[in-house]
Order: structure tokens, then sequence, then C-alpha cells
């Protein structure tokens, strides 16, 4: 199965031209799976302040819905990220698959929301059910660790002895060493790997980008750069399926 990690540029004024070069990447480089940021469609400085004006968060989901029709020009078979919703008057990070015939589907909303400067998460969202149970799509099954819930290890070992193959992490990140380190972690303690796909800033210092994937024993199998904002691995299934008799993952639950 081949993977794509993608870095997606955070200034609103960058996001065309950055989803025509991953259309352009992926029609030369097929690949199954597409990992997208956090939220990539809209500018995260929305975020930064504590005033959640509407027409600001309604343009947000304009934005979301408006890409997202567009996917089918990505020729790939699943798109992992996640979005801004609103469900029953709450708004929500909802992680989501898409595919080509069954559409969207949303899934794990995000539990762990930070609320500082960097970004007013606790303020903007509502927080969503501590549920990481992962969802099969055709024959793989993934679960989701959005952002700053990569930091925590628990949901990570739940997720791989629910079986999955694949953890999704969208990011929207400094450069700072938690975040690889907790990828790699992730992948030992749950015997999956993980693509963890970041945003970019190119007008600050905000985002750093810096896509991976991680191998179920935590080794490194690839990482984007701003000259190579999308990286493509082919994986095997069977190496996580593996993984999950091995140690760690085979000590017993307390």
């Amino acid at each position: 199965m081949q993977i794509t990690v993608c870095e997606f540029p955070n200034e609103a004024s960058r996001h065309e031209s950055a989803w025509t070069e991953l259309v352009r990447f992926l029609q030369a480089r097929p690949t199954d799976v597409v990992v997208l940021p956090e939220m990539p469609f809209c500018d995260w400085r929305m975020f930064m302040t504590k005033t959640i004006d509407p027409a600001v968060w309604e343009a947000a989901l304009d934005a979301h819905d408006a890409t997202i029709a567009r996917f089918a020009a990505l020729q790939t078979t699943l798109v992992l990220a996640s979005r801004p919703v609103q469900i029953h008057g709450k708004r929500l990070n909802q992680a989501f698959c898409w595919t080509p015939d069954g559409g969207y589907r949303g899934a794990h909303a995000k539990y762990y929301l930070p609320d500082e400067p960097d970004g007013w998460e606790a303020t903007w969202f509502a927080q969503g059910d501590r549920q990481f149970a992962p969802i099969a799509v055709g024959p793989l099954t993934v679960g989701f660790q959005l952002c700053t819930e990569l930091l925590f290890t628990e949901p990570a070992r739940e997720i791989g002895r629910s079986g999955a193959h694949l953890i999704a992490a969208p990011r929207a990140t400094s450069g700072h060493r938690r975040w690889p380190m907790a990828a790699c972690m992730a992948a030992v303690m749950s015997g999956c790997f993980v693509a963890s796909a970041n945003r970019r800033s190119y007008d600050s210092e905000t985002f750093a980008g810096r896509s991976w994937l991680v191998s179920p024993e935590g080794e490194m199998l690839g990482e984007t750069s701003a000259d190579m904002p999308f990286l493509t691995v082919e994986i095997a299934l069977e190496e996580a399926t593996r993984a999950k008799s091995t140690y760690p993952r085979n000590l017993p639950v307390p």
C-alpha cells in the first residue's frame, strides 16, 4: 500500500497553488492513501483569537466543503485529515476519511484541546468524546490522534489493541522535538504505522512543516520538507499485524 503524507501551507493565499501542486504530484505518482494536516483549508490565525466571529467560522466550514468536493482530482482511494464541523450546535474538530465511492465519513472528534495563544482551541471547539476506536476502510483499519492527542500514549495503545494498521495524526505544530518523538512513541505503543501531516508557515515561524511516516517499530521511513512537501512510502499492512504480537505490545494490560 502506498501512503502519501503532505505538508500544506497555513496561509490561505497559498492554498490554491499548493492544491495544484498536490494534484500534479499525485498524477505523476499514484497513491492509495493521502494524509493531510489538521483542518488544512482554513488559516489557523482565526484560532489565535478568543473572539469567535460567526462569519469567520462559516468561511472555514465553506472552505473545507469546497475543497473536499474536489478530492476526486487526487485520484486516490482514501484521504485522511480533520476539519471543522458544527453538529447539534457544537463546533468540533472532526477527523474524517474520504473515499471516491463513500464520500465523506466523520470519525473521532478531537478530545485533548489546548487553550493558549498559539490556538484557543478549547474556546473555539467543544470537546469530543474520549473515543479513539479505529475505523475500517477496505483492507485498512485506521485510528486518529489529532495533533496534541499524539502526545498522549494511552490512545495509541488503545488504537493498536483494537487492531489498527495505521494511526493518522494530522497536525498544526512547531518544530519542537516533542513531535517526532511522540510520533515514534505512538508507533511503538500501538504497533501501527503512524502517518503525521503538518502545516507549514511561510509568513511566520508558527508551523514547521515536516510530515512523517513512521514504522511500527518507531523508525522514521521518510520526512517532507519545504522543497519536498509531499512524500510517498510503500508499506505492508502485514507488518503492523505482526507487530501486535511482539514486544512491548504483547505485554499484558494491568
